[in-house]
């Protein structure tokens, strides 16, 4: 396979598992906001700081207004990860790589962006929220369902994962990152001292509360969900199991080649650095390390496998 081909469906697929982050991060804050006040600003501010994009809404406005965040994050242009803009991206990329997807997942595509297109002519108002954000959720759902149902079982569809794993990895590891550097700041210090309130927010911010409270008997606490996010092998949004189908991913691209592989080398690191158990020492070095190891496994991916 050519290496811009591997390149443009590895970000497609990044491109729109970043989507679906940031609209799951828009619809817990959204939640809050029609619940309660209470909390609402640190939990915008989370948001931001989760997306890495704190800084760039700050330039332009002083207070954290809920309908000026979602908006921002849907499709302001000075937001280079706005949600619009991220599935223009990937659709962009599934057309340079257009005979290597099958029909349906570049319809699917996109159908998602057509809509996109349509729904931020205006500012999103409060009482379409909703109604949007479950629209574009279901339409990203039908794009991953056609990839698994129409794509064969080959590198292809390989690299499509490997995008989305690398960017589901990312975003946990950050998610729980912003949510600790929090707790230092209000002199919180350890995961012991969540409350119910924050600790279903993470959860509800990359749609695992429902499985997690099933797996655990409706039992919540700082531990359960810390190792939950981190080491559960079965859940789809866990670091563990995004780095298990990474690796699984470049098993099948390399064949029987991957000893001499850096990135096969830097997955393994990871795995097994979760493996370690040893988060609750110095977590947020330990999530900072992951983080970091990310990015680097990315890098290495381009590399080994001649992007561009």
């Amino acid at each position: 396979m050519l290496g811009s081909t591997a390149d443009s469906l590895f970000w497609m697929f990044r491109y729109i598992e970043r989507a679906e982050n940031t609209l799951c991060l828009i619809e817990s804050g959204f939640q809050l906001h029609l619940i309660s006040s209470k909390n609402l600003k640190n939990e915008w501010d989370a948001i931001l700081k989760t997306s890495s994009i704190r800084q760039f809404f700050a330039k332009n406005n002083t207070q954290l207004d809920s309908l000026k965040i979602i908006n921002f994050m849907f499709k302001d242009e000075k937001n280079s990860n706005n949600i619009y803009l991220l599935i223009s991206k990937a659709r962009e990329n599934a057309r340079r790589s257009r005979v290597a997807i099958t029909l349906e997942v570049w319809e699917s595509i996109n159908t998602c962006w057509l809509y996109l297109k349509e729904q931020t002519k205006k500012n999103v108002t409060e009482n379409k929220v909703q109604t949007i954000i479950k629209n574009i959720r279901e339409k990203i759902a039908l794009i991953y369902g056609f990839l698994q149902k129409t794509m064969l079982k080959d590198e292809i569809l390989s690299f499509c994962s490997l995008g989305t794993h690398i960017e589901k990895f990312n975003n946990t590891a950050r998610i729980l990152n912003t949510r600790q550097y929090l707790l230092v700041e209000e002199k919180l210090y350890g995961l012991e001292n969540y409350n119910n309130f924050q600790l279903e927010m993470i959860l509800r911010s990359i749609s695992s509360y429902r499985s997690f409270m099933w797996k655990n008997q409706n039992t919540i606490n700082s531990k359960k969900v810390s190792n939950f996010l981190i080491s559960d092998k079965d859940m789809p949004r866990s670091l563990m199991f995004s780095i298990q189908e990474t690796i699984r991913c470049i098993k099948v691209i390399l064949n029987r080649n991957i000893y001499k592989s850096k990135c096969y080398k830097t997955a393994q690191n990871i795995q097994k650095k979760i493996k370690s158990r040893r988060m609750f020492s110095n977590y947020y070095s330990f999530l900072n390390d992951l983080i970091e190891l990310n990015m680097k496994l990315a890098n290495e991916i381009e590399e080994e496998f001649n992007f561009h």
